[in-house]
């Protein structure tokens, strides 16, 4: 995991400053990058789990990102029937279409898909491990009323594949998701290039 904060740390310094000097010389503001963090809530016997989820996007064009991330469940308070915990680990893309519902609100539909590890924690401390893959389409309504981050608030349904030999109960499930978006490139541009921050534009 540290491996990994570090590794999307290092992606993004390199992205804004190799990018300084194409700001200086054009005088206008590169493509946005930023990070989503984001909760996707599910239930299975009336317990609610929580897939957490990192996410450093790229900003192609005013509707499309793209991005990548890692995604996680750890729950350490509900055993299932078999006395087991349950957990998951993979990494995830995505990709999404936005459009403008009013100044300050848009609308968002998004596509992710990911591969990794599905464990489960025995009561005798043994552990198993399986593979597990997901593919997840969503909607989600942002709000952009701020100037460093957008929230967001949608539903998907997370369609999944694991091995049935560590996990036998069905996955696929319909998501509540919690998002909260920072927007780096704005907050780069405020301390950095006032110039080139909506924040200081003549039309704002």
């Amino acid at each position: 995991m540290r491996t990994f904060y570090f590794i999307i740390t290092t992606l993004i310094n390199s992205i804004l400053f190799s990018q300084e000097g194409k700001i200086i010389a054009n005088s206008r503001p590169f493509n946005e990058i930023g990070i989503r963090l984001e909760i996707k809530n599910f239930f299975i016997d009336g317990h609610r789990f929580k897939i957490q989820e990192i996410k450093p996007y790229y900003k192609l064009n005013e509707k499309f990102k793209i991005g990548f991330g890692y995604c996680s469940l750890k729950d350490e308070n509900f055993y299932f029937q078999d006395s087991t915990l349950l957990r998951i680990n993979s990494s995830n893309f995505f990709g999404s279409y936005n459009w403008m519902i009013s100044e300050i609100i848009s609308a968002e539909a998004t596509l992710d898909f990911g591969i990794g590890r599905i464990k489960s924690f025995n009561i005798d401390d043994s552990i198993d491990k399986g593979s597990y893959s997901f593919f997840e389409p969503a909607i989600i309504i942002n709000y952009s009323g701020f100037n460093f981050f957008n929230l967001g608030v949608g539903s998907g349904i997370r369609f999944t594949r694991n091995d049935k030999s560590i996990f036998s109960r069905n996955l696929t499930l319909p998501t509540i998701i919690l998002r909260f978006s920072l927007k780096f490139t704005e907050i780069y541009n405020h301390f950095l290039h006032r110039s080139n921050t909506s924040l200081y534009l003549d039309n704002d």
